[in-house]
């Protein structure tokens, strides 16, 4: 018993050596730091949005050693490509008003439902958990944004 065991740690073994050998394709960064500035965006917002959401959600992610270690990386490099995808911040000052107005949408409902920033994001990032109070201020910004974007 204690043979099978020990060889198929053995096997574990040797095969998390072997896959680190394989490329990960993390989503690149920006090569110059960007002073991301989300329009209208109150300074408590944008420390929110920094904090929670940019590593995700922005070309400047802070690719951590994990970040580096399969196979971690494949899931860190799909979570942030999707994430790049839905919303970018970087990108921010280029999205047109329908899609500030959808993407305003989005953020609401995914800080509503609790479902960003990403539970397993949480667990390894603490410090990212959204408390009620700053739930209130995304929620609040993206309610009155949408009307200044919409002209009322």
């Amino acid at each position: 018993m204690k043979k099978k065991l020990y060889f198929s740690l053995a096997i574990l073994l040797v095969i998390l050596v072997v896959i680190q050998f394989i490329p990960s394709k993390l989503p690149p960064n920006s090569s110059v730091p960007e002073n991301i500035q989300v329009q209208n965006a109150s300074k408590e917002v944008m420390t929110i949005l920094k904090t929670s959401c940019f590593d995700c959600h922005s070309n400047q992610t802070d690719y951590r050693w994990y970040a580096h270690v399969k196979p971690v990386s494949w899931l860190i490099a799909r979570d942030v490509s999707k994430g790049r995808e839905a919303l970018n911040f970087s990108e921010w000052n280029t999205y047109n008003k329908r899609k500030l107005i959808r993407k305003l949408g989005d953020i609401k409902e995914q800080i509503t439902k609790k479902e960003m920033p990403m539970k397993i994001y949480t667990l390894m990032h603490p410090d990212t958990k959204l408390s009620p109070a700053q739930m209130l201020l995304i929620t609040d910004w993206t309610d009155q944004e949408t009307k200044k974007i919409m002209g009322q």
